[in-house]
């Protein structure tokens, strides 16, 4: 009698390889996606920061606004006191829009032009809001003017930016507010949900993001030059 030989299982070894490399790289991609779009969008982040904040130092103009108030610090008796400032309505009459209580660190503040009559705009600022907004504290219980001291930093977006920015038609770029220079040095390590901005040739932005018509500077502001160099 004679032993039959045992037959061996047969296995597809030279599928093996391919097998795993169709298989693997799946699961490789799929679990390192998340991680990769991440790592991207900050790095399109910070380059889009940096391209802006190298634009601003360079070409942006100084612009200062034209705003002068009377203002006047609250006398003893007016200390808790409400003060109601008053608008105009659609038939250009004056009404109620708010109201505050008075109290030792205000300003009370008052357009320069009345409303109508002897009707006046009045509000009240805090000391730190209005040193920030004017550069110096009203000393007096009566009114004064006041030059507003606050300047912005403008840009004209043009065809260099827009490329550089990644635009796709040479033409338009949409980028994130919170790669502009007031805010990029506060968000970079922070998650923002600071909206979007559409930049166009021509455009004039702020260095906040703010787009901003050649009317409205000219009207508001006054130009104090070229942005410094330092």
């Amino acid at each position: 009698m004679t032993k039959k030989p045992r037959r061996r299982p047969f296995v597809m070894l030279n599928r093996l390889p391919l097998l795993a490399v169709l298989f693997f790289p799946c699961i490789t991609a799929a679990s390192s996606e998340p991680g990769i779009a991440t790592v991207q969008e900050a790095v399109s982040s910070r380059n889009t920061a940096s391209v802006l904040a190298d634009a601003f130092e360079q070409s942006a103009q100084l612009w200062r606004r034209n705003a002068i108030a009377y203002a006047r610090l609250p006398s003893r008796d007016d200390i808790g006191r409400i003060l109601t400032t008053y608008g105009l309505d659609e038939a250009g009459k004056p009404v109620p829009v708010s109201q505050q209580e008075i109290v030792q660190e205000s300003v009370v503040v008052r357009d320069m032009q009345p409303l109508v009559g002897a009707v006046y705009h009045e509000y009240l600022m805090t000391k730190t809001a209005w040193f920030e907004e004017y550069g110096m504290m009203p000393d007096t219980l009566s009114f004064h003017s006041y030059q507003s001291l606050r300047q912005v930093q403008v840009l004209t977006v043009d065809a260099q930016l827009v490329s550089a920015l990644g635009s796709l038609d040479g033409k338009t770029v949409e980028i994130k507010i919170s790669d502009f220079p007031a805010f990029f040095d506060e968000n970079q390590d922070a998650e923002t949900d600071l909206p979007t901005v559409t930049l166009m040739l021509g455009d004039r932005v702020t260095d906040a993001g703010e787009v901003v018509a050649i009317d409205t500077l000219q009207q508001r502001y006054s130009l104090q030059g070229d942005r410094p160099q330092i």
